[in-house]
């Protein structure tokens, strides 16, 4: 009984931690038990990529498992005032294994 009981909690634990690593986009880099405060690009076109006059910004928010707000690149470059996107970056936070996390969707353009 004992075993069975250490096994189901190792299980859940791993369900648990499943969701820690949500963030998926072409570059992610590395990410910090304790904290975490990163940004990265989430296109990987590069060649010619001009930023734009404009720049605009769309954030979520996850306390304690309870998550809300609009990260989408649509919101960002409503907040910028965007009608061209060149080029897009996320930026995320976290701290203790996702008690509090942030999102951030940064666009550029014009």
């Amino acid at each position: 009984m004992k075993g069975l009981l250490g096994v189901a909690a190792i299980g859940l634990a791993g369900l648990l931690l499943v969701g820690c690593g949500g963030v998926t986009a072409p570059v992610v880099p590395p990410t910090g038990v304790i904290f975490t405060s990163v940004k990265a690009p989430l296109d990987v076109q590069f060649n010619k990529t001009e930023l734009g006059s404009k720049m605009g910004m769309a954030s979520s928010t996850s306390i304690l498992g309870f998550a809300f707000g609009d990260a989408s690149t649509m919101a960002a470059a409503r907040n910028g005032q965007l009608k061209v996107i060149n080029a897009a970056d996320y930026q995320t936070t976290s701290f203790l294994l996702g008690i509090y996390a942030s999102y951030t969707t940064i666009v550029y353009g014009d």
